[in-house]
């Protein structure tokens, strides 16, 4: 089967995307044509109420220290990624795409006539959606041969929705994961192509799962679209009777995740 040629959708995250991003160019550089750099605004969230909702959710101190590290990242990533121009550490998944030579779109919906029109006129064969905060409506699936292909961070199923690493440890789960599937016109509910699994300990924080989470979706990605470019790759059902959804999680939750022995970091 010819090589695909890929387009990437990824949120604009500079915690652990860069990361992923970097091991997923390394193998697919040179047939990825483009990638869409997505808001972190979650579901129709505006990035402003996003922040509130976390605010909430998180409390002052963990709010703070994650709002710090944002900015110090950000500063990173503007001085010695721009300004200086070294890519050796990329600080950004928009410094991660220069350093492959990845042209880079920042469209707010993907799914408009213009930015479709311009995925034809590329002719892309198959997206690749690391976080994605945007939909993927039938127009968009249907003018990409071989499909549109989502990471999300939970064993599907199960935990479906928003904020998975947090409600597998809120709930008090043994074990975590990440799934690649095929995505349909449901949330998180087209057929797995890959599932990577990882024990949770009962020391872990949030911020533990989460780049352990973040570093088997780099391997579970790149083995997802290994399979599909050899052809006819096997699939596992994605059964919509067993599945479990969860929502951005409120501050009651929070309590509860504290009060079970959790901690953010």
């Amino acid at each position: 089967m010819p090589t695909l040629k890929k387009y990437v959708f990824i949120q604009n995250d500079p915690f652990y995307l860069p990361k992923v991003f970097d091991k997923y160019l390394r193998e697919f550089h040179d047939s990825t044509v483009g990638v869409n750099i997505q808001s972190v605004a979650q579901g129709k969230r505006s990035t402003l109420e996003t922040a509130f909702d976390l605010y909430r959710l998180y409390g002052f101190s963990y709010f703070a220290w994650k709002t710090r590290n944002y900015i110090w990242k950000k500063v990173q990533a503007r001085l010695i990624n721009e300004w200086l121009g070294q890519t050796r550490h990329c600080y950004s998944v928009r410094a991660v795409a220069r350093k492959y030579a990845i042209p880079i779109s920042t469209a707010s919906d993907v799914n408009s006539p213009e930015f479709l029109a311009q995925l034809r006129e590329q002719g892309v064969d198959l997206i690749v959606s690391i976080s994605g905060t945007q939909l993927y409506k039938k127009a968009l699936r249907d003018q990409t041969p071989a499909g549109i292909i989502n990471c999300h961070g939970a064993l599907l199923p199960r935990y479906r929705g928003l904020m998975p690493s947090f409600w597998t440890l809120a709930n008090g789960e043994t074990e975590g994961g990440v799934t690649v599937h095929f995505v349909d016109a449901k949330l998180d509910n087209g057929p797995i192509l890959v599932q990577r699994r990882y024990r949770i300990n009962t020391r872990d924080s949030l911020e533990d799962i989460m780049a352990r989470s973040k570093d088997l979706a780099a391997e579970a990605i790149i083995d997802a679209v290994r399979l599909i470019e050899a052809g006819s790759p096997p699939l596992l059902p994605n059964n919509a009777d067993e599945a479990t959804h969860f929502s951005m999680p409120t501050p009651q939750d929070a309590a509860h995740f504290r009060r079970n022995g959790h901690r953010f970091r």
